[in-house]
């Protein structure tokens, strides 16, 4: 049967190219590494049952190309209606039984979060990601930056050098996550020779998100991708989430990471079979960026850029 091919042409614009050697020579940038490192970050935060959903204490877990390396439980010390003396001596309790850190909330955020998420470039990554996040800050304002107007910015650190968590959300699926600007730290040197650094903007990695990105469809749970999934371990039930602290909850909770980490890994391997090689995963927003990350692999620029 005959086939209709249909071919679309561009007209290059002539005052781009009359503007091609009268423009200033462009300011040289470091490259900044586009991917995550090897390391990874995943934790989960358990909270009350409240209007303000106050941190109880989360777990955590440390991998480097997928190898566990650390992990631990971090408690809130600070909120004596979220966690009583008792409930802190069973989360101490059960974490040396079973050869656990046991960490505060500050000493996770100074030890481990910006260590990993700051400092070593991991991806950090989590089930609804923005509200785990949320759980963690000592303090919240508005977002000031052009691409995050109309988002929050977390502060969840004292430290001077550590840099607010900001977060847009689009919708219940989707939000922009990263580090935002921690100021002017390019040397005297380097501005002389016209170099400037990029400021570490983070690799946050929603779970959630890339699902709904891979998978389409209905929204998922936790425990509904795993069974998706089918992987290793599964989502097991609390018995509530106000009670007092009890193994059986942290043994639910230890869960948790462990099944957020391996639905991670099966959809990032599901995500590299795309081969699209130029777009890191966590990039993929929707289904319309995994089109895009085509788009790009092929080479084909956006319709404004070349028409415009």
């Amino acid at each position: 049967n005959p086939v209709t091919i249909a071919v679309r042409g561009y007209a290059a614009a002539l005052r781009d190219h009359e503007r091609a050697d009268t423009e200033k020579p462009k300011v040289r940038k470091r490259k900044s590494l586009r991917k995550p490192s090897h390391e990874t970050l995943i934790f989960d935060c358990e909270t009350t049952t409240d209007h303000a959903q106050n941190l109880r204490f989360g777990t955590y877990q440390c991998r480097k190309k997928g190898v566990l390396v650390e992990q631990g439980v971090f408690y809130e010390p600070d909120n004596s209606k979220a966690l009583s003396l008792k409930d802190i001596t069973v989360i101490r309790d059960y974490a040396s039984k079973h050869s656990l850190d046991c960490l505060t909330r500050d000493e996770f955020i100074q030890k481990i979060f910006y260590r990993y998420a700051y400092a070593y470039g991991a991806a950090v990554v989590g089930f609804n990601l923005p509200f785990d996040i949320s759980r963690l800050a000592i303090k919240f304002g508005t977002a000031h930056a052009r691409d995050m107007r109309g988002g929050f910015s977390f502060k969840l650190s004292n430290t001077p050098h550590h840099p607010n968590v900001v977060i847009k959300h689009l919708n219940s699926k989707t939000s922009f996550t990263r580090f935002a600007a921690s100021g002017q730290f390019d040397s005297r040197s380097e501005r002389k020779k016209g170099i400037k650094k990029e400021h570490r903007r983070g690799y946050f990695q929603d779970v959630k998100t890339l699902a709904a990105a891979l998978l389409g469809g209905r929204g998922h749970s936790l425990k509904s991708l795993a069974d998706t999934l089918q992987t290793e371990h599964r989502k097991l039930e609390a018995d509530g989430h106000d009670l007092p602290i009890t193994s059986r909850y942290l043994d639910y909770a230890m869960t948790d990471t462990q099944v957020t980490w391996e639905c991670y890994e099966k959809l990032l391997a599901m995500y590299e079979a795309h081969g699209l090689t130029d777009t890191p995963a966590h990039r993929i927003y929707s289904e319309a960026s995994l089109g895009k990350a085509y788009l790009n692999h092929m080479g084909i620029l956006p319709l404004r850029k070349v028409q415009p």
